[in-house]
């Protein structure tokens, strides 16, 4: 094996290689089975990880249509992304997706300049099991990001996602006749659950530091969580299960 391989995954770690080569890495037995049917590049795994029926029946699979290469475990603890690897990781080709595939769902999750992995990776989990589209507006992490994607729990290798401006965001939403709806703290603000939302939505979520960027809130409806609590807000991926539960419940 070439050790430009093993090079390469280091790279991925950085999101301009990610961009350049349009490659991420996915590690862990579950991740690993959900990608199973995804473009796989290659993929390591360490002689341990084969020591489980579930393990080896994945890697079997994988062989049938990509390169698979067992390394020490010592490497690759080197080139993993996690504190306790399971010892499987495979390079996956990105999915791009168009406008015309997000508007087929009749709801879009946006998500502006949502910076935490975590989050965001917890939102499009969110996003796939209500069947939602997603527009990852600017200044939001990077949807390849190995934290983003392990919080998806495999919901990026299904949801349809594709990435805009704030502005090409309103433009085509407009042109599309999708209502736009944003979470927002605001005196002008609905309560979510008196809303009724429109056959067809797009409710942006911001960040917990600064909310949705001005730019969107002047043109959206917005809508808010009533707390009787002590808190100030809630922790964005929270917010958006509540709001995008509610918006499904309604259809």
């Amino acid at each position: 094996m070439s050790s430009a391989k093993l090079k390469l995954v280091q790279k991925l770690k950085l999101k301009k290689y990610r961009d350049e080569l349009k490659l991420f890495a996915a590690e862990g037995l579950r991740l690993c089975e959900m990608a199973a049917d995804f473009q796989i590049e290659f993929g390591f795994y360490t002689a341990e990880f084969l020591k489980n029926e579930r393990a080896e029946k994945l890697v079997n699979k994988i062989k049938t249509c990509a390169t698979l290469y067992e390394i020490p475990t010592a490497t690759f603890e080197k080139i993993s992304d996690t504190k306790t690897p399971q010892g499987i990781m495979l390079i996956l080709r990105q999915k791009t997706f168009s406008l015309e595939e997000v508007l087929q769902k009749n709801l879009i999750v946006a998500l502006d300049a949502v910076h935490d992995a975590g989050n965001l990776g917890t939102i499009l989990r969110t996003a796939e099991a209500f069947n939602c589209g997603v527009i990852i507006l600017e200044d939001s992490a990077d949807i390849f990001n190995s934290k983003v994607v392990r919080a998806s729990m495999g919901a990026i290798f299904y949801l349809p996602i594709i990435k805009m401006t704030r502005g090409e965001f309103l433009s085509e939403m407009k042109n599309a006749n999708v209502e736009i709806l944003a979470a927002a703290l605001d005196s002008t603000a609905e309560i979510y659950y008196n809303h009724a939302f429109k056959e067809k939505s797009a409710v942006v979520f911001g960040s917990e530091a600064q909310g949705v960027s001005l730019e969107i809130l002047n043109a959206a409806q917005k809508i808010y969580i009533p707390m009787t609590g002590c808190a100030e807000s809630l922790n964005v991926a929270t917010a958006a299960a509540i709001i995008i539960s509610e918006i499904k419940r309604q259809a």
